[in-house]
């Protein structure tokens, strides 16, 4: 016998397990349908990549940057961990190797705190696990997969591998950079694999910048460093996929000493490293992400190159985007809404897409005059608050039109007295 749920989400890593919460909070039942087996030492994963299996990141070593719009959307979902596993961005310093250029942020010149703040992905991922866990209006099918489905007149009905049937009003795709759903679908999809991976891991320094997130323009790729608790760094280190398979095999002396040569002096020696995990780096354009009955959202629909760190925080404000569309609509799955959810997240998944990869292939192209223009541009941010504010404003997510969830809090008025 089928069972009907509001709405399906098919894919319960952390944008799949946000959407489901945030839907749920609005009074909406909603079923998870996820392929990986969890439990409390194994929470959602943030992305697949590669496969139709989510990608097994080490989350004792991987840190999430969460800008200011992405802080307020977990916040108003309270799937903001605790403190002690979180850590503010104050500063943003950009340097480059071997070039001219540099270029300090202050969140205090903006008149904010911090540009938002670095979380231990392992933390997200249990805060984000025990809320679906504990809403009764959440129902999860795990481990399975989804098979096929057939929409119909009121709704869609899914058939997952288990032999399980449901059925829905609306069906989300948030299953990652080989979406199952987008492929079934057959949503046009523009993709472009960059020859490079990214190398994450984490590392002591002799002198860590406990507020300060780094990152660093190489000819071979970008390197960011950002804070974690404990004094501790998290390496995003993104070279050629050769280059990365050749790290990933370096014993963990060469790899400190690689690392110190690569970043500069500025911290000094760097010890203990973590556990090292390594993924590919593509991007992807849904240019038309819906379908009768159907949304992909987060990395399902666009995937983004890390540089800047904007991947899961465009993913974010896609629910966002979502929970404003189907506010108010009897049906989530109205054509209307998913039109309306469409038009209002095209410019920003645009530009995210396209400022990502400007940066991505300008700081590594092989042209002197392209990395002499990086340079002026870096110096130009420096110079001039206008260009600083702009860009400030768009890394916090802050691009319109925002959604509700992503909206600063007002601030109450105080009663008379």
């Amino acid at each position: 016998m089928s069972r009907s749920y509001d709405c399906v989400v098919i894919g319960g890593g952390l944008v799949g397990a946000t959407t489901a919460v945030a839907l749920a909070r609005a009074g909406r039942s909603v079923a998870v349908v996820e392929t990986q087996t969890r439990s409390e030492a194994s929470p959602p994963q943030a992305a697949s990549r590669g496969g139709d299996q989510p990608v097994r990141l080490s989350h004792d070593d991987r840190t999430l940057v969460i800008n200011a719009a992405s802080l307020n959307i977990l916040s108003r979902l309270d799937l903001v961990p605790d403190g002690a596993v979180r850590c503010p961005i104050e500063n943003i310093e950009v340097t480059r190797q071997q070039g001219f250029g540099r270029l300090t942020l202050k969140a205090a010149d903006h008149g904010r705190s911090e540009f938002g703040q670095v979380i231990v992905a392992r933390e997200l991922g249990r805060v984000a696990l025990e809320a679906m866990r504990g809403n009764e209006q959440i129902t999860e099918f795990c481990p399975d997969r989804l098979k096929d489905w057939t929409v119909e007149r009121d709704g869609v009905a899914l058939r997952l591998d288990s032999g399980a049937e449901i059925h829905c009003r609306l069906l989300i795709g948030a299953d990652g950079n080989d979406s199952t759903v987008r492929q079934l679908a057959a949503l046009p999809c523009h993709r472009h694999e960059y020859g490079q991976s990214a190398m994450i891991f984490n590392v002591l320094p002799q002198r860590p910048t406990r507020s300060t997130a780094h990152e660093r323009f190489t000819a071979r790729g970008p390197l960011a460093l950002l804070p974690q608790p404990e004094g501790r760094m998290g390496v995003v280190w993104i070279d050629s996929d050769k280059a990365i398979d050749e790290a990933m095999a370096l014993d963990d002396e060469t790899l400190c000493r690689d690392l110190g040569q690569r970043f500069g002096p500025q911290m000094g020696r760097f010890n203990e490293p973590g556990r090292r995990a390594r993924y590919p780096l593509i991007r992807q354009r849904t240019p038309h992400p819906i379908a009768e009955r159907l949304v992909v959202i987060g990395n399902a629909a666009n995937a983004v190159h890390p540089v800047s760190a904007q991947g899961f925080n465009l993913g974010l404000r896609d629910v966002a985007g979502l929970i404003d569309a189907v506010d108010g609509q009897k049906d989530p799955g109205h054509a209307r809404a998913l039109e309306a959810y469409a038009a209002a997240r095209r410019q920003d998944q645009e530009a995210t897409v396209r400022y990502t990869d400007t940066l991505a292939r300008a700081f590594t192209h092989p042209s002197g005059l392209v990395r002499l223009a990086t340079g002026f541009g870096i110096v130009a941010h420096a110079g001039l608050p206008g260009l600083r504010h702009r860009l400030v404003h768009a890394a916090m997510g802050f691009r319109t039109p925002l959604g509700s969830l992503a909206r600063s809090p007002t601030p109450r008025m105080k009663a008379n007295s």
